[in-house]
């Protein structure tokens, strides 16, 4: 086939907030190792909606928009010719973050960047995967299997959890004996979701708390998965810890800054809490902070920050998204409440109080 010289994309203006559109953009030289994709589907996220709303975002050098999208499934068009393990028709994702030139970016790792001057795909100064083709180096690029074509697309939220879980391995080689049984997740978006669904896959007794009571589609999606959900309107944070015993792991993603604090406070000994929301800033809180701290220092417990993904994380969320459609089958697909054509209105997109879980945007309407 001929290679396109643009792509339809959706795309916002950074310094007008709200003003999500359509527009084109030139598709780049495939380079000898580059990779062209065709966008089968992407992922709406709530990285998108605060972009959208002017909260994130910086457009690529010499441009006024930015295209959106980070989380997405395509299917490889063209490779360049030091490319030799992908084909046209193969199935792939993208990692996000591009590095610096910062120690841990040289090192591999631009998901622990020191000086924060990276770039990302639909975030920072790159164009996002919102858009019909886009070219990648095969050095970003992510095979993903075939039998993964209707789920691939949560691969990239995936990996915020297998992130967050892998570092708590890595923190709790500190002990001697560890072996979590106990955990709680706070918030059930899409993270939440995926947060509940990997840990137990591990066989960990998980209890998902969010505000919304029961019945509603992620409470199904939690408790099918053999996990307790609680709506938070029903039951307190502190009875919650008391129903519980010793929690071994917190991750607070619910994007409640209050939640951080009391993720504290509920985490038992020798415990680790993950933080994986981006607050607003400017909201002033009252806390017992001599209770917090006299918690944290008399439990031996750990509170850490997790960002974005490492490759290791992309591998194995391809891995755990094949081991959750054999625990479960069908039902990852259940999170795919909204489904929108690339051709119809999209700017339904920009809305911060939808009630389902994942919205995709489907680029591919002959499958």
């Amino acid at each position: 086939m001929s290679l396109p010289a643009t792509t339809r994309a959706i795309a916002v203006y950074p310094d007008h907030p709200g003003a999500v559109h359509r527009t084109e953009i030139p598709v780049p030289q495939v380079g000898p190792t580059g990779v062209l994709v065709q966008t089968i589907r992407v992922g709406v996220c709530g990285t998108d909606r605060e972009i959208i709303h002017g909260a994130l975002g910086t457009s690529p050098p010499g441009s006024r928009e930015l295209v959106i999208g980070h989380e997405v499934l395509g299917r490889v068009v063209a490779v360049g010719d030091q490319v030799h393990d992908l084909l046209a028709g193969d199935l792939v994702s993208a990692t996000v973050r591009r590095p610096d030139g910062c120690p841990a970016c040289v090192a591999g790792q631009p998901d622990m960047c020191i000086a924060g001057d990276y770039e990302e795909r639909g975030i920072v100064r790159q164009h996002g995967f919102m858009t019909e083709y886009w070219v990648e180096d095969r050095a970003w690029i992510v095979p993903v299997p075939k039998h993964l074509e209707s789920t691939g697309v949560l691969i990239e939220p995936l990996t915020v959890v297998e992130k967050a879980v892998r570092q708590v391995d890595l923190i709790q080689e500190r002990m001697a004996w560890w072996q979590p049984s106990t955990v709680v997740v706070l918030g059930a978006g899409p993270i939440g979701i995926l947060g509940t669904l990997l840990l137990r896959a591990r066989g960990i007794d998980v209890t998902t708390v969010a505000r919304t009571p029961q019945p509603n589609p992620a409470a199904s999606i939690v408790e099918q998965a053999g996990a307790t959900y609680v709506s938070s309107r029903e039951v307190s944070l502190d009875a919650l810890r008391n129903q519980r015993g010793n929690i071994d792991i917190v991750l607070e993603c619910s994007g409640a800054s209050t939640l951080a604090f009391e993720g504290m406070h509920l985490l038992g000994a020798n415990g680790v809490l993950v933080l994986l929301s981006l607050t607003d800033a400017g909201r002033m809180l009252e806390v017992d902070a001599g209770r917090i701290n006299t918690g944290i220092v008399a439990g031996n417990k750990t509170v850490v920050g997790s960002v974005n993904a490492g490759h290791e994380d992309f591998a194995q969320a391809v891995d755990d998204l094949g081991r959750f459609e054999s625990l479960w089958p069908g039902l990852l697909n259940r999170m795919f409440t909204e489904r929108l054509a690339f051709d119809d209105d999209v700017t339904s997109i920009a809305r911060k109080d939808a009630r389902g879980i994942k919205t995709l945007i489907e680029f591919d309407q002959t499958r």
